[in-house]
């Protein structure tokens, strides 16, 4: 499971820095399509469970099976299998992720019961170059590359976004995406 979990953070953070690559070079596409989001959810979910099995960690998702929307799956998936990684570093035994539509956007919540996302981290989200820890080896560019991928799902006027805050029914930290 260590190694699993190892070999799981370094592919993201390759797939990370390509990604920055490609969008730095206007070479990222986005392939947009309806797809069922539980179903891309689960498979994130039956990725890492031995992982989360390891670290006794329960993954719970709370939203309608049956909720298709427009987006790039392969994407919206990196962003999701990076956050749960990353989230068995800081949670004590809970992840819930929850689905909903809101104002026209569907809404990813990866919640924890860890101790919450710092003041610094949530409010410099869109500065990665702000959020360098050299000590603990984060660069951050996980929540770069969701954000990028994020603003190139748009829909009308509305454009996707990601956003960071703390309580919730964990009591820890929230990431949230939002696609139109």
């Amino acid at each position: 499971a260590n190694l699993n979990y190892e070999a799981s953070r370094l592919n993201n953070d390759l797939i990370h820095l390509l990604g920055v690559y490609r969008l730095g070079s206007n070479h990222l596409h986005v392939v947009i399509d309806e797809h069922h989001i539980w179903d891309i959810v689960h498979e994130q979910q039956l990725k890492n469970q031995a992982l989360l099995a390891k670290h006794n960690i329960s993954l719970t998702i709370q939203g309608d099976e049956d909720a298709t929307w427009f987006f790039d799956p392969d994407l919206v998936s990196s962003i999701i299998n990076n956050i749960i990684v990353n989230t068995v570093r800081y949670t004590k035994s809970q992840i819930t992720i929850n689905i909903k539509e809101e104002n026209d956007f569907l809404i990813i919540e990866i919640c924890d019961d860890g101790s919450g996302y710092p003041e610094n981290m949530i409010s410099n989200i869109d500065q990665p170059e702000n959020n360098l820890d050299f000590r603990n080896g984060s660069t951050k560019l996980g929540l770069h590359f969701a954000s990028q991928i994020a603003k190139r799902h748009k829909n009308n006027e509305k454009t996707g976004f990601i956003s960071l805050r703390n309580g919730g029914d964990l009591n820890g930290g929230i990431f949230t995406l939002a696609l139109p």
